[in-house]
């Protein structure tokens, strides 16, 4: 089928919409997770499903149209649509998200719902986690805690960094289990989620394993987090957390806060590797393969 067919389909089938916008009466909740089973990490990309090339072409195209602004928002909307009932999560995710924002439309919370459920059917990380934000939120669907809780955890189980990053922040701070919350904060981290590196080292520090908490820092300021390039240049120009002043190594780290600080988008990938830490006076140089800290011989 031509693209402009497919467009024409696409408009048809907005135009036939029910414009019913009544509340869902009640999510299918999954059953409450207390049980649930130790949790192994697993990275996202693994639970998606393979898109059709076509398919994914046009989706490509429409993102570059909406990005541009240079088609109405109705009309993304329609192309979403059509991608979306031809099976590309990719398309139903961004349809959802715009009914969720009311672009292109009036907002609705129902379709949004019907779209973010799609994917949950189809055991898309994606879809749970957003069916996770709608039931805590209360949007088109009663406020159920309950709820929330199963979602983040099968859109955790199924690789959602999303979903990782707020159970390990949930874990460790309204729930004391600093064990657990670590767990899904490094596995949040291994798919690169700089907040995740952060909170490592913010544990650390609460639990004052300081080689531990510096090189969590590193890694968070290596990936583009502000705050904590500023928590590396204080410790090394003051001299904290029982570390030697070292003034060249905070005036590197100094330089690289005033790069970030006009550019938030800067990263710093081989900050580790070109900055090495020096081992803590007392407590040594700590050892992510072994989570040990360990004195230099």
């Amino acid at each position: 089928m031509k693209w402009g067919a497919i467009l024409i389909s696409a408009m048809l089938l907005a135009a036939c919409a029910d414009p019913d916008e009544a509340t869902p009466e009640r999510m299918v909740y999954l059953s409450h997770p207390d049980n649930h089973s130790e949790f192994t990490c697993v990275k996202e990309a693994d639970h998606l499903p393979s898109l059709d090339p076509e398919l994914e072409a046009r989706y490509q195209e429409v993102r570059t149209l909406e990005k541009r602004n240079s088609v109405d928002g109705e009309n993304i909307n329609n192309q979403y649509q059509y991608l979306a009932e031809q099976g590309h999560w990719k398309a139903a995710s961004r349809l959802a998200y715009r009914h969720l924002k009311a672009i292109g439309g009036p907002r609705s919370y129902s379709r949004a719902f019907k779209w973010y459920q799609h994917l949950a059917d189809r055991n898309i990380p994606q879809g749970y986690y957003n069916l996770a934000v709608m039931a805590e939120k209360g949007l088109g669907v009663d406020q159920d805690k309950e709820a929330t809780w199963a979602y983040l955890h099968r859109a955790a189980q199924l690789g959602s960094v999303h979903a990782q990053y707020r159970l390990g922040e949930i874990y460790l701070y309204p729930r004391n289990d600093d064990r657990t919350g670590e767990l899904y904060h490094r596995c949040a981290l291994s798919q690169g989620h700089a907040k995740s590196a952060r909170a490592l080292g913010i544990l650390a520090d609460v639990q004052k394993n300081y080689p531990k908490m510096v090189y969590f820092t590193q890694v968070a300021a290596s990936m583009g987090i502000e705050g904590s390039m500023l928590k590396l240049l204080q410790v090394f120009r003051d001299g904290d957390y029982g570390y030697k002043k070292d003034a060249k190594l905070a005036d590197k780290y100094d330089r690289l806060l005033t790069m970030l600080e006009n550019d938030e988008s800067l990263t710093f990938p081989d900050l580790v590797e070109l900055h090495p830490l020096p081992p803590h006076p007392t407590m040594g140089l700590y050892n992510p393969e072994t989570d040990q800290n360990e004195m230099p011989q």
